[in-house]
């Protein structure tokens, strides 16, 4: 799999020079997002490979994830609610002295009712068509409590075998998260894929009404910003036995992997 990379040099060097005018003032809240200087950009077109197989769930997965080609492959990292795939985070956060804010209808807009799935808002749904959409989190939490997880490893890459009820299977990579860290005195987040071979986080098409959530994430959420679930999975389990940790909410401007589904 090919990547395209767009330069932003100029919109990198605005966001340094505002981060050292707070030099003198330690207490006022630095602009922090994440925008990398190279956007990555992968192809949505359905792949001739896919499948959909049914695990004997309620809907069928996807064999890979959505800009991959093949089960093994990472693809691409994707904004929550955003149908053309190219969106990055400075088009979705702000900060302030309370933490994260929304400052943009972008990545599936303001209703905090949304369910995306299916809709012009499913990057899925829009570039694969014929009932393929991002899963919800209810099929998500399907996927994780009624099928059998385990993990394998081979040259460095590490990825989980899911076996459904009916003996199918389906590789999910650890394919971790497109910046999540926060990295250096100027308080941006880490420019490129990180946990990867260590985590799997994968954006469901539901939103999530728990505000300001600090103790799941480690960072302060402004108590009007609307999130969505994510579905998140770790090396250290190598067999789920529970759900615990395995969904959480996330501000919809971090990309993360889509494992699409598509209706039985």
């Amino acid at each position: 799999m090919k990547t395209i990379y767009y330069l932003f040099g100029t919109l990198a060097i605005l966001l340094m020079a505002a981060a050292c005018g707070n030099e003198d003032e330690p207490n006022s809240p630095q602009h922090r997002l994440m925008i990398p200087k190279k956007i990555p950009v992968y192809s949505l077109d359905l792949p001739v490979s896919v499948e959909a197989v049914d695990l004997g769930l309620s809907v069928k997965w996807a064999s890979c994830n959505l800009g991959a080609d093949a089960p093994k492959e990472y693809g691409g990292y994707f904004g929550w609610g955003d149908p053309t795939g190219k969106l990055w985070s400075d088009q979705g956060i702000g900060y302030n002295e309370n933490g994260y804010t929304w400052n943009t209808n972008n990545f599936g807009g303001m209703d905090p009712t949304k369910e995306i799935g299916g809709t012009d808002q499913d990057v899925v749904a829009v570039h694969w068509g014929e009932g393929w959409r991002t899963p919800s989190v209810a099929e998500a939490r399907e996927l994780a409590n009624s099928c059998h997880w385990q993990m394998h490893e081979e040259n460095g890459s590490k990825w989980f075998v899911v076996t459904g009820p009916n003996g199918n299977s389906i590789i999910m990579p650890m394919c971790g998260i497109y910046g999540d860290d926060e990295m250096g005195e100027d308080g941006r987040f880490h420019e490129g894929p990180l946990h990867m071979n260590t985590a799997g986080f994968y954006w469901t098409s539901s939103i999530c009404n728990l505000t300001n959530d600090f103790a799941s994430r480690g960072y302060p959420i402004n108590a009007d910003v609307i999130q969505a679930w994510a579905f998140r999975f770790v090396q250290e389990v190598p067999e789920f036995q529970s759900l615990q940790g395995m969904f959480v909410n996330h501000l919809r401007a971090f990309h993360m992997s889509i494992r699409p589904v598509h209706d039985k």
